[in-house]
């Protein structure tokens, strides 16, 4: 139950947005523009900013507010202390270290042949990824700042309440079994990007997320991760734009596959030092 109220929260916000959306398209018809404000950058950004924070970040919060009142810390596990803050730090390093392996099985998803569908699906990922194109096009500091917080803080705190803190958790509770939940939280989180070649990648980066929440013992280490990722990502885009670097946004680490095993293989035993090791600690 209390999943499903939480998901009718999030898909009405959803509805919220997309109507303030059309209006605020209308309201400048009206006003004798020609439409085009819903694809300008600052227009993108509000929406890129407002969205999550509803559709994510108020239906964990409404739900919590109604099931767990007076215990959201135990439920949202908002630790920040040193040791947090070293198992946030390891948890980075894994998703860079990762980074080669997740680039490795990008490039064999993007070459999935789904016929009349993957077509659809393909040009519904190129106009996802013309917004984000958009919004990076920027050469300013300020713009990298502000791209930062929108692109990559945003969505790592209100994507990692929703699907870590909302979603896993109640699947945990529900099946009393962290991997499913894991797991199951990461193909939810996959799907709702809506790229379909691009969810193998995001599928492994769920579930990496999702252990450094449950190993970690806090929601710091999966949100600095998360942000972490995304930053990368958005810092590459100013350097292409600002500095003109030779740059592969899509590809950016292309590396052979010994360097690959060898990053996959140093990422697994920090897991294994760190998120494990702590969890039996704490067990």
């Amino acid at each position: 139950m209390q999943l499903l109220v939480m998901v009718a929260i999030s898909m009405g916000m959803m509805l919220v947005t997309s109507l303030l959306t059309g209006v605020a398209a209308f309201l400048a018809l009206l006003s004798g523009g020609d439409g085009s404000l819903t694809m300008t950058r600052e227009f993108l950004m509000w929406t890129q900013a407002i969205t999550p924070l509803l559709t994510f970040a108020m239906p964990v919060l409404i739900t919590t507010a109604i099931y767990y009142r007076g215990r959201q810390r135990d439920y949202y596990k908002p630790y920040f202390g040193g040791s947090h803050w070293l198992a946030g730090l390891a948890a980075v390093v894994v998703m860079l270290l990762m980074t080669p392996f997740i680039e490795w099985l990008s490039e064999w998803n993007d070459h999935w042949n789904l016929g009349a569908l993957g077509e659809s699906l393909r040009s519904l990922q190129d106009t996802t990824e013309g917004v984000l194109d958009t919004i990076t096009e920027t050469r300013t500091v300020g713009g990298l700042l502000a791209n930062l917080v929108v692109i990559a803080l945003i969505p790592a705190v209100t994507e990692e309440l929703f699907f870590r803190c909302g979603i896993q958790n109640l699947l945990a509770r529900w099946t009393k079994n962290h991997h499913i939940a894991i797991w199951i939280t990461a193909a939810i989180f996959s799907l709702a990007h809506a790229e379909i070649f691009s969810f193998m990648p995001r599928l492994l980066m769920g579930a990496m997320l999702g252990y450094f929440y449950v190993y970690g013992g806090s929601v710091l280490p999966n949100m600095l991760a998360h942000f972490v990722n995304n930053a990368v990502v958005v810092l590459a885009c100013w350097l292409v734009a600002r500095m003109g670097l030779d740059i592969d946004i899509d590809h950016p680490f292309a590396t052979g596959w010994l360097l690959t095993a060898s990053c996959t293989l140093a990422a697994l035993l920090l897991f294994a030092v760190t998120f494990v090791k702590r969890r039996k600690a704490n067990a």
